[in-house]
């Protein structure tokens, strides 16, 4: 491993902490939508201040965080610590006991405030599709985008 900001490590310990405070499986859709949220939830609004900093490429990472998760929720499947599952006609994830397990002995700081942060993200966003969560970051970082230009 030669780096761990941004590993499929790093990515797969915020992501069981958040299927930790789902009681339903989630799909990879929504888990990207929501850890991004979680990471950055100063810039939206919903938090006090961003968990990995101020970041004025953050809606750059959107577009590739997808497949981060994508990888993080692969090796959590096959660590055992996160069951992938057939759930509404589509493919969904849960977290297993052992990955319950695993997120009990987690005690940074860090990983405190990201879980916060997350069941706050998650209470915002509840009722909401991925579909439209999604299609919403997508228009704040046009309008980013659109306002670095302008300067």
């Amino acid at each position: 491993m030669n780096k761990l900001y941004n590993s499929t490590f790093e990515n797969s310990i915020r992501v069981l902490l958040l299927l930790n405070k789902y009681e339903m499986p989630q799909t990879l859709d929504m888990v990207y939508v929501i850890d991004f949220m979680t990471l950055y939830g100063a810039s939206l609004g919903i938090t006090d201040h961003n968990l990995n900093g101020d970041n004025d490429y953050k809606f750059s990472v959107f577009a590739s965080h997808r497949e981060c998760v994508k990888e993080a929720l692969k090796e959590l499947v096959l660590n055992g610590t996160a069951q992938a599952v057939s759930y509404k006609g589509g493919l969904s994830y849960v977290i297993t006991p052992e990955g319950e397990d695993f997120c009990k002995s987690l005690k940074s700081d860090y990983a405190q405030e990201y879980q916060t942060n997350a069941q706050t993200v998650i209470e915002i966003t509840a009722g909401k599709s991925e579909r439209t969560l999604i299609a919403a970051l997508y228009k704040m970082s046009s309008k980013s985008i659109q306002e670095e230009a302008s300067q």
